[in-house]
């Protein structure tokens, strides 16, 4: 029977072949994809979500390669997978990366179509779809919570308001709860629909514009008037026309202002004789003392002469 000790170093041998065993069937699996047929495809992504270089590719969840290569190409993840040549990539095919939480390496998985579709070329383009990872689904969940967060908000908001129009606070309280107020818009209601009626009844000036036919005529007639009217001064016909159209004619209102602006300004610098009655102060003095003297001498004459007298002489001058 074999000792602790010797029990001891079996075991540590039978891990350590193991261990060995493992490496070796490990390198012979990377050696072999060496000396592997294999085809390139791409898939373009948005986020690699843990996926690296010697990941997994499988098909419809069997594994059917592995990724070559992971890069950025512009704004997008470049994923490179090698497929091995047995596998046929059909048009119409989906690839996405499926994160692994368990082991926290990512995996690329293609999706299976119909026999019935063409085979994709080497080289091809695989339609790369970004699936929600882990991380994507909380902030989904964040935004969610603060979307509830304002709903929340919103309906205690709406809460507090009908608290308020059952208290009958603020306008729209009272317009609910004060019978005065339903009174006063009732009754304008009423007193609208009465108004309404009688211009539908052609009651009024409203009712009459809008019930009174011959009203309506004559209003027709007058415009049409009107109309012809301005069609007459728009082609030079009648004074007012001439007024608008005649150039001559506006020439020589044109003159004839010109020429009063001239004598205006001859009078305003005293020019002339009405110049000088305007502008002459002496000249008004002596206007003045003229009609001063004048009216002394009259009152003269009528205190020296009897009325009939003074009225009979007045009368003869005349």
């Amino acid at each position: 029977m074999a000792s602790p000790a010797q029990a001891k170093k079996v075991g540590i041998f039978f891990i350590i072949g193991m261990v060995i065993f493992g490496l070796i069937t490990f390198r012979v699996e990377q050696i072999g994809r060496f000396f592997k047929k294999r085809n390139e495809y791409k898939a373009y992504f948005n986020s690699t979500k843990g996926l690296k270089s010697g990941s997994k590719v499988s098909l419809s969840g069997m594994n059917v390669g592995d990724v070559k290569d992971v890069s950025i190409e512009d704004d997008k993840i470049l994923v490179i997978m090698a497929i091995s040549k047995k596998t046929l990539i059909r048009e119409g095919s989906v690839a996405v990366i499926v994160p692994d939480f368990l082991f926290g390496r990512s995996y690329v998985d293609i999706s299976l179509v119909p026999p019935d579709r063409p085979v994709l070329p080497p080289g091809s383009v695989i339609k790369g779809v970004d699936v929600p990872g882990f991380s994507d689904m909380l902030v989904k969940f964040d935004e969610a919570m603060s979307s509830i967060e304002i709903l929340t908000e919103t309906l205690e908001s709406a809460r507090t308001i009908l608290v308020k129009l059952e208290k009958g606070e603020g306008a729209m309280g009272k317009l609910f709860t004060d019978d005065e107020i339903f009174d006063e818009l009732k009754g304008a209601v009423t007193s609208a629909n009465y108004i309404m009626g009688k211009i539908s009844r052609g009651e009024g000036t409203i009712g009459k514009l809008l019930e009174d036919d011959e009203l309506f005529e004559d209003l027709k007639g007058t415009v049409s008037n009107a109309n012809l009217i301005l069609a007459k001064m728009s082609k030079g016909e009648g004074t007012m026309g001439k007024l608008i159209m005649d150039e001559e004619l506006f020439e020589d209102l044109k003159g004839s202002v010109e020429n009063a602006n001239i004598i205006l300004g001859q009078i305003v610098r005293g020019e002339g004789t009405l110049g000088k009655l305007v502008r002459s102060e002496d000249l008004y003095e002596d206007l003045q003392n003229m009609m001063a003297n004048l009216t002394e001498t009259v009152n003269g004459f009528r205190a020296i002469m009897p009325r009939g007298a003074f009225s009979g002489v007045i009368y003869s001058s005349f």
